[in-house]
């Protein structure tokens, strides 16, 4: 029995093709920042302030204190008089990228199974993103109305994926021991270093990514079907 079980959002819940996603979202944004920006420039940017933010070790703030100090240091533009151009982009423009994506109908039967077990369900998605990004993206999952106990951010995180100690802190918010914890996700890389944070895991394989950096072996695998029955197993054992 677990105290609490962590989820990845985008190829676990969501269905996401990882490298169409980014194409799309950079194209996006580099449109709706490009009276600010040359072409080409936004990307590169933006790419040097979230590898900033997946560097935290936690001992410079939260991510997005991280991710501003980074971006002012490369952009003739202060990153705070964007901030309201970001969040619109955000609430509207961001939602072009829901074309490649597409709800999983079995992802509500995975996290009820999950809630059955434990309340706390934690969406453990990558931090780097704004909440309204992450809030967004769970719409497109049709899963916004589901009550998960934590959701990380870079508003509320001080470290990210595949760094251990953000395992670490997503145990402590839930006032959880990490050995009671099962982090489910499809990142070989950043889903499963929570087993270095001493969590147990299980690889979702629907959507699998970077197989050929894993560091840690999976305590489960299967497709997300298959983790619907281990749940399933959990719950009635």
């Amino acid at each position: 029995m677990y105290d609490a079980i962590l989820f990845d959002l985008d190829g676990t819940l969501l269905g996401l093709d990882n490298d169409h996603f980014v194409n799309l979202y950079f194209k996006a944004l580099g449109q709706k920042l490009s009276p600010w920006y040359p072409e080409g420039e936004i990307i590169p940017l933006i790419v040097q302030a979230t590898e900033a933010m997946m560097k935290a070790r936690g001992d410079r703030g939260l991510l997005c204190d991280v991710f501003r100090e980074a971006y002012d240091r490369q952009s003739t533009v202060p990153f705070a008089s964007l901030e309201p151009v970001y969040d619109e982009f955000y609430r509207t423009e961001f939602d072009q990228v829901r074309s490649i994506s597409r709800p999983l109908p079995l992802a509500r039967k995975v996290l009820e199974q999950a809630a059955a077990i434990t309340p706390r369900i934690a969406l453990a998605t990558i931090p780097i993103f704004p909440r309204v990004a992450i809030d967004a993206r769970l719409n497109w999952g049709r899963l916004s109305d589901f009550p998960f106990a934590l959701i990380t951010s870079f508003e509320n995180m001080h470290t990210s994926k595949p760094n251990p100690n953000y395992f670490l802190e997503v145990a402590h918010r839930l006032n959880v021991a990490p050995s009671s914890c099962l982090m489910v996700g499809n990142d070989y890389r950043d889903d499963m270093a929570a087993v270095a944070a001493g969590m147990e895991t299980y690889m979702v394989l629907d959507y699998a990514l970077n197989s050929h950096l894993a560091r840690h072996t999976p305590t489960y695998t299967g497709s997300l079907a298959d983790l619907h029955d281990f749940l399933l197993q959990i719950r009635n054992s």
